[in-house]
């Protein structure tokens, strides 16, 4: 279990501007990070409606169920449960929640009922990490069934200190600023058929 403050900008890119990062962070050849995600919420959208993100997250040898939570303008609290690999791979395939720990309790404090609670979304994100002073950029291709996009996510520990970096980041490398949508959102404008 963890709780996480997760302070992050993000912003759409162009298939040209993502190659363009793989060169500037020197990045080809590297093998990124690869993730599946699947989204969760009840048939009428309770925790959409609240701003919160329920997934549960398959990387290459272990898993993690994590609730979002908004606190603020570009801050979440994240509340995770760490999981087996296998036992991520089994509550996914069957469409399920881990019923106890932390995202459980939580839910059940908003009156959200966990039984209630189904897929509704997944995509497939290739993510590379590059730590810098100030935080650590992700430049992320993601996967929606037949559709994909590209982003650069900016994670910091000071919302103040971060924004003039990403901004600037963004200039330097004639990169248009665009409202990004949360990746759950994304995924389920393109939703499984």
């Amino acid at each position: 279990m963890s709780h996480q403050v997760e302070k992050e900008f993000k912003n759409l890119l162009t298939k040209d501007e993502y190659e363009q990062l793989l060169t500037v962070f020197e990045l080809d050849g590297k093998e990124p990070v690869h993730q599946i995600n699947v989204y969760y919420d009840t048939a009428d959208g309770q925790l959409r409606h609240q701003g919160m993100g329920l997934r549960i997250r398959i990387y290459d040898d272990f898993s993690e169920q994590t609730l979002k939570s908004p606190l603020g303008e570009h801050e979440m609290l994240e509340t995770t449960d760490p999981l087996s690999l296998e036992e991520g791979n089994h509550l996914v395939r069957n469409g399920q929640l881990k019923l106890n720990g932390d995202v459980a309790r939580l839910l059940k404090e908003k009156e959200i009922a966990i039984e209630n609670i189904e897929p509704v979304g997944q995509l497939s994100t290739f993510r590379y990490i590059i730590p810098v002073p100030e935080g650590e950029f992700c430049l992320d291709a993601s996967y929606y069934q037949d559709q994909n996009d590209y982003e650069l996510e900016f994670e910091t520990n000071d919302v103040e200190i971060g924004l003039p970096v990403f901004e600037k980041f963004l200039v330097k490398h004639g990169i248009n600023r665009r409202k990004t949508l949360q990746k759950i959102a994304r995924a389920l404008n393109y939703p499984n058929k």
